[in-house]
């Protein structure tokens, strides 16, 4: 008989593997839904392994983006995966995961960048 005070696994909370920092960085998209087209939005957070990205437009989950980070320090180009997409008070959100975790010191890089 299994015990059930403990949760299965199923039943755990993910915890986060990264710490996500704010920042709010000028980004262009570019998705294969809107071919030739260069989506203007804004980076939110960050972290070592994706992203918060708000675009005027929803872009499909599972989809791969190509993103260009307008950074003070220049042009940071960064593959992703959309994840997720939340949309509410006219503002339409999308959780990226990144291909391969860049880790934390590129989130920290970034905010830092941002805060000089």
């Amino acid at each position: 008989m299994a015990d059930e005070s403990v949760p299965s696994t199923s039943e755990t909370p993910r915890r986060r593997q990264f710490l996500r920092v704010p920042v709010s960085l000028p980004v262009l998209g570019r998705a294969p839904q809107f071919p030739g087209e260069a989506l203007r939005g804004m980076v939110l957070n960050v972290s070592g392994g994706g992203m918060l990205a708000e675009f005027p437009v929803e872009l499909v989950p599972g989809s791969a983006v190509d993103f260009v980070i307008q950074t003070r320090h220049g042009e940071l180009e960064v593959e992703g995966k959309v994840i997720w997409i939340s949309i509410a008070e006219g503002r339409i959100r999308h959780g990226v995961a990144f291909p391969e975790p860049r880790g934390q010191a590129f989130a920290m890089d970034l905010f830092l960048g941002e805060n000089r």
